[in-house]
């Protein structure tokens, strides 16, 4: 309600301001009447002739001047515009006005604005407001710094993965480059170059993306990045086995449980359409660590169930494992932990979509 109340105090500021010239009436109004002071000219002529005091050849040519002067002033009077329909036009531009400026506000706001949209708690909103300030703050900093400081490769080096988690990529491309030419070569900064690339391309790796991919993987083969990429590459060139062998030698060296690892096999599951389920084995020691790992974040999350990201791994760890009744039963378990917050509820329903657990 405040809201509307202050748009249309704005609109009628707005209106009141583009009126106040239209309502004032500009007029030309001599100080004294151009035929009076003509006619006035004249007699004095006649007196000055009479008393002597002007010869009559020079009252004759006085005249003459005085009566044609006359004669013009009543000639402008006659050609002035109409008071009348000034007066006309500014009342049909008052109206237009009146009547535009709201309708064409409204219209504006409801084509480009959003007016169903629910409100947002000012505790969400001041949230996120704090989150994007913080990091808004931060890069500014770093740009200040670097404005004044070109020649600091690290500071090139910290700001190019910042830009491309904020979708500023082709201040990434710069970043990078600048990196790379002052701290030299390495597999990082050149997979993150060829990250960046694919970025502003919309996930195309290009032909500049992969030559920075292939410089990487030339300075360090097991860069997991650079490998990654390099796989997607394949499987956009059409070569679904090349693409589906690197895959696969990548997830060998990345724990199953974990983002990256899920990220591959869900890869390797759409080029193979088989569901991966990578199960450690639990004679070894690797395999009774995962499980060590995954039982003490369910007691954990048993305690304290207010960690949604904990409750999210938990139930990717359990489908990983084999145990899709305790990858359901965590489902339930977090549903139950955030039965009033939404938007937790809708990342638990979206995981356990990824997840097949449906």
């Amino acid at each position: 309600m405040v809201f509307w109340l202050l748009v249309a105090s704005f609109t009628g500021f707005t209106i009141f301001g583009l009126l106040w010239p239209l309502s004032r009436v500009l007029r030309h109004t001599p100080d004294i009447d151009d035929r009076d002071f003509y006619a006035l000219q004249i007699a004095n002529i006649d007196q000055d002739l009479t008393r002597g005091l002007i010869a009559p050849d020079a009252a004759e040519q006085a005249r003459r001047e005085a009566a044609r002067r006359l004669l013009a002033s009543q000639s402008e009077q006659k050609i002035a515009p109409s008071d009348f329909s000034n007066e006309k036009r500014r009342r049909i531009v008052a109206v237009l006005l009146i009547l535009g400026v709201p309708l064409g506000a409204y219209s504006l706001y409801t084509y480009t604005g959003s007016p169903g949209l629910p409100d947002q708690p000012l505790s969400a909103r001041l949230e996120g407001f704090t989150r994007d300030a913080d990091l808004s703050t931060l890069i500014t900093q770093v740009e200040a710094r670097l404005e004044t400081h070109p020649e600091d490769g690290m500071g090139w080096a910290t700001i190019a993965p910042v830009y491309v988690s904020t979708g500023r990529y082709s201040e990434a491309i710069t970043a990078y480059t600048k990196a790379i030419g002052l701290l030299g070569e390495s597999a990082e900064l050149r997979s993150g170059l060829g990250e960046a690339r694919m970025a502003a391309a919309d996930g195309i790796v290009t032909a500049d993306a992969l030559k920075d991919i292939e410089k990487a993987l030339a300075i360090d083969p097991k860069n997991q990045r650079a490998q990654y990429y390099q796989a997607v590459a394949a499987e956009q060139d059409g070569d679904k086995p090349r693409a589906l062998s690197l895959y696969q030698a990548l997830a060998t060296h990345i724990p199953p449980d974990s983002e990256p690892g899920q990220l591959i096999a869900r890869r390797i599951e759409a080029l193979t359409g088989k569901a991966q389920t990578a199960l450690p084995d639990e004679t070894t020691d690797q395999g009774a660590m995962i499980r060590s790992m995954v039982q003490r974040l369910d007691e954990k999350l048993t305690k304290d169930g207010t960690d949604l990201d904990g409750w999210l791994r938990l139930m990717r760890a359990y489908q990983v494992l084999g145990d899709g009744d305790k990858a359901k039963a965590a489902r339930e378990r977090a549903k139950n932990a955030f039965t009033t917050d939404q938007a937790a509820l809708a990342k638990i329903e979206a995981a356990a979509r990824d997840l097949g657990l449906k």
